[in-house]
């Protein structure tokens, strides 16, 4: 199934759902996903199954807004086992993702950071240090994420 054509059909079923909702299930890169499916099925049987699999849930994306635990379950197992299978094999990413796992790791670092040099320097003011390191590790961390995503995105292994 191609991108479009996914779109389409997500937009046809979806178009009572509040976006909250829509959100919540991150449905954005489903159609991205069903692309980079499609491309690889012609050459590699598992996107072809993850495709098929994919197709189904597509075309019939209504119970998942119905809080079925296990239609649930199994959408969740099957998007993250799909994009493990294309970041291992195929070494394709998930656009967003990187930048904020990079993010992620410059505030958890900033912090520390910002932390450790407030103790050092014995100045009493813990919480300030913490901040302005979060707050540089924020920063750091999201130019650092988007500069890896462009690369990957130059070498077309973003989606």
């Amino acid at each position: 199934m191609k991108q479009e054509e996914a779109f389409d059909q997500l937009n046809a079923q979806l178009k009572d759902i509040p976006k909250v909702e829509i959100r919540t299930l991150s449905l954005a890169v489903l159609p991205r996903l069903m692309g980079v499916l499609d491309s690889h099925s012609h050459q590699c049987s598992h996107c072809r199954k993850y495709s098929n699999d994919g197709a189904a849930f597509v075309s019939n994306i209504r119970p998942l807004f119905q809080q079925d635990a296990n239609i649930n379950k199994r959408f969740e197992q099957w998007v993250e086992e799909t994009q493990k299978h294309l970041k291992a094999t195929h070494k394709q990413h998930v656009k967003g993702r990187t930048t904020a796992t990079y993010t992620t790791l410059g505030m958890i670092s900033g912090s520390c950071l910002g932390a450790l040099i407030s103790l050092m320097i014995a100045s009493g003011h813990l919480m300030a240090g913490v901040s302005i390191g979060w707050a540089i590790g924020v920063l750091i961390g999201y130019i650092g994420g988007k500069l890896k995503e462009q690369k990957l995105n130059q070498k077309q292994l973003l989606y």
